[in-house]
């Protein structure tokens, strides 16, 4: 798969959001590098403070799915400090004269962790002390990045044999030393024409191995720029005559709405447009649900599975839902707190005479009674049928209180999520209050 490399450089609060939502988009296809050369010290409070500033900038990445970088072994502090921002993933560079520093490294999550190292195209048979280096370090991240130098040009596909040879040999040997649950990319500097390098992108994603690599949200005259939406096309493989790839459509939540199937021009649509676009085998064309329905999707993330033979479209569905019968997915109505939700959502809107709901919406006062009351009456339960009874009880109430805020169970469980990646934690002690 292409790994997106992007220059995080703005010099404005204006430019830092235009770069990030084009960092935003490319997060949609995969993971994005995100190379940024200087990083503030996140305990200065003027920059905490400073909505311009270049920490809160970069707090914006936290949304994306990137990995940030580089940072150097002596930089552990700083590093942790993002990553207590919700950084996904930070690269740290490793240098011979820092080898010990970075074997040493303590109290970082290490799933959460990249290495890069480097290796010279013009220097392969070195290759042996780069692989004992990365099994020394192999239980102290989650993956390594792979930067290498005088890598030749290829000017027309069918030279990539010929030029790639000893390259891929060495390549292959190194991701063969590693487990397969070890991320493996290399970086590239491509300085030929870039369609020519979109098949080795193909190539090497089928052993397993990403690339890493300059690229750009729409085609490109620059040669040096890859275009990320064709790479990540290439990188599929249909198992259908028609060419066809079977495209599982899922909600936030990871529930699944329908079955569709994509062409490689929907796939561009949909990317482009920003929308869920597909391809209709009985109307054998371009179909962008909602069209005539108003039910449009909006799309988060595509995601290809193990094999590399269907998409997974995350999106945000609107309306009434996905399916053609007025259902939530094609699998009949959510249940659960899903449910629940849309139901409190429909109150807001046009609640039935004698509505309990719409009184709650309407009384916060009654509102924040209840969550008390049912808070109380949970902590106090003690069977099984008790507190699954009183959860219930609350749960209700608190998704009255989050519906009549505007915030959804996507909102909370996002919360959630970042939260999980807070490297600081809190003592968590109780508080005394006291109830007006």
């Amino acid at each position: 798969m292409l790994v997106p490399k992007i220059a995080f450089t703005p010099n404005s609060k204006d430019d830092a959001l235009t770069q990030y939502k084009t960092i935003q988009k490319l997060s949609i296809l995969s993971q994005v590098l995100v190379s940024v050369d200087n990083f503030p010290y996140l305990n200065d409070s003027e920059l905490k403070d400073t909505p311009s500033s270049h920490f809160c900038q970069l707090k914006l990445l936290s949304s994306c799915r990137v990995i940030l970088g580089p940072f150097r072994a002596t930089q552990l502090d700083i590093a942790l400090s993002y990553l207590d921002e919700s950084i996904p993933t930070i690269l740290f560079d490793v240098f011979e004269d820092e080898f010990d520093l970075i074997t040493q490294l303590d109290g970082i999550p290490f799933h959460r962790i990249v290495f890069r190292l480097r290796l010279d195209a013009t220097a392969l048979n070195s290759c042996d002390t780069l692989i004992q280096q990365m099994k020394m370090l192999s239980n102290k991240c989650s993956g390594f990045i792979l930067c290498i130098h005088s890598i030749p040009e290829v000017p027309e596909e069918n030279e990539f044999t010929d030029h790639f040879d000893p390259i891929l040999v060495i390549i292959q040997r190194i991701r063969s030393e590693l487990k397969i649950s070890i991320y493996f990319g290399i970086e590239l500097e491509i300085k030929s024409e870039n369609a020519s390098w979109i098949p080795f992108i193909a190539l090497l994603h089928r052993k397993n191995i990403h690339v890493i690599a300059p690229a750009a949200c729409e085609p490109m005259e620059t040669p040096n720029v890859l275009n990320a939406c064709e790479a990540f096309i290439k990188c599929a493989r249909s198992d259908r005559p028609d060419g066809l790839l079977t495209s599982v459509v899922v909600d936030e939540a990871g529930t699944a709405l329908g079955l569709v199937y994509s062409s490689e021009q929907s796939l561009q649509q949909s990317f482009s447009s920003g929308y869920g676009v597909y391809y209709s085998r009985s109307r054998k064309q371009l179909w962008r649900k909602g069209e005539t329905s108003g039910n449009v999707q909006l799309l988060i993330q595509l995601d290809l599975d193990c094999d590399s033979d269907a998409v997974r479209f995350t999106v945000r569905q609107s309306g009434v839902g996905f399916c053609h019968l007025d259902q939530s997915s094609c699998w009949g109505q959510a249940s659960g707190l899903r449910s629940l939700e849309k139901m409190l959502q429909s109150r807001v809107e046009n609640a039935p005479t004698g509505s309990y709901t719409k009184r709650l919406l309407e009384d916060t006062e009654l509102l924040r009674d209840k969550l008390v009351e049912e808070a109380q009456e949970l902590a106090e339960a003690e069977s099984k049928e008790e507190v699954a009874g009183e959860a219930a009880d609350l749960l209700y109430f608190l998704m009255v209180k989050c519906v009549a805020a505007g915030i959804s169970l996507t909102d909370i469980e996002k919360q959630l999520d970042k939260r999980s990646l807070k490297v600081k934690r809190r003592a968590g002690n109780s508080k005394t209050f006291c109830l007006p």
